[in-house]
C-alpha cells in the first residue's frame, strides 16, 4: 500500500485538476475526462495496484495492461492527460497544418505520447501526407510510419529533404 500513498500524493500534486481520483480498497482509480460539446465526458480510467513492489496498471477501455515502476508512471499519466485533452481540428486548422508540414518535410521528435509504441524520442522522419482530420503521417528512420498528433504530440521541423 505504500506505493499507492505514493502515486496519490504525485497525483494530488500534478494532476487533481484534470483527473477523478478514486481510492477503492488497494487500488487507485484516474479518470480521464475531457470536454464534448461543452459537457464533461469520461475518456479513459488508469486502474493502479501493487505488484511486487511495483504498479500494475490497467488503461480501459483499451485493455492495456503492464507493470512499472513509480518512476514510470508520470509518462503513462502525462500521455493520458495529453490524450484527452486532443481535439477535432478544424477545417481552417487542417489547412494551416497542410501547408506547415508539406510532403518531404524533414522532422525530429521530441516527444510522442502514445502507450502502446511510441517512436523513440530524436528520431527523425520525413512527412508523406496530412489526412483529413490533421494526422501528419510519417516515414520514420527506424521504419516505423506512426503518425503524429499536431497539438498533443511534440515535433520540430529540420528542413526539407530535397529527394
Amino acid at each position: 500500500m505504500e506505493l499507492i500513498v505514493e502515486v496519490v500524493k504525485k497525483v494530488v500534486d500534478k494532476y487533481m485538476d484534470r483527473v477523478n481520483l478514486i481510492i477503492s480498497g488497494d487500488s487507485l482509480t484516474l479518470e480521464y475526462l475531457y470536454n464534448r460539446d461543452g459537457e464533461m465526458d469520461l475518456y479513459k480510467t488508469l486502474t493502479i495496484t501493487e505488484f511486487d513492489g511495483k504498479l500494475k496498471v490497467r488503461v480501459s477501455p483499451d485493455r492495456l495492461e503492464g507493470i512499472i515502476d513509480v518512476s514510470e508512471l508520470d509518462d503513462v499519466i502525462l500521455t493520458l492527460d495529453k490524450q484527452s485533452q486532443s481535439k477535432n481540428h478544424t477545417q481552417e486548422e487542417i489547412k494551416y497544418i497542410r501547408e506547415k508540414y508539406v510532403a518531404g518535410t524533414k522532422i525530429e521528435l521530441v516527444k510522442m505520447y502514445d502507450l502502446i509504441n511510441p517512436v523513440p524520442q530524436g528520431t527523425t522522419g520525413i512527412v508523406q501526407y496530412v489526412d483529413d482530420i490533421g494526422t501528419v503521417h510519417v516515414n520514420w528512420e527506424n521504419g516505423s510510419t506512426l503518425g503524429l498528433s499536431v497539438g498533443i504530440d511534440e515535433f520540430k521541423i529540420l528542413g526539407v529533404d530535397e529527394k
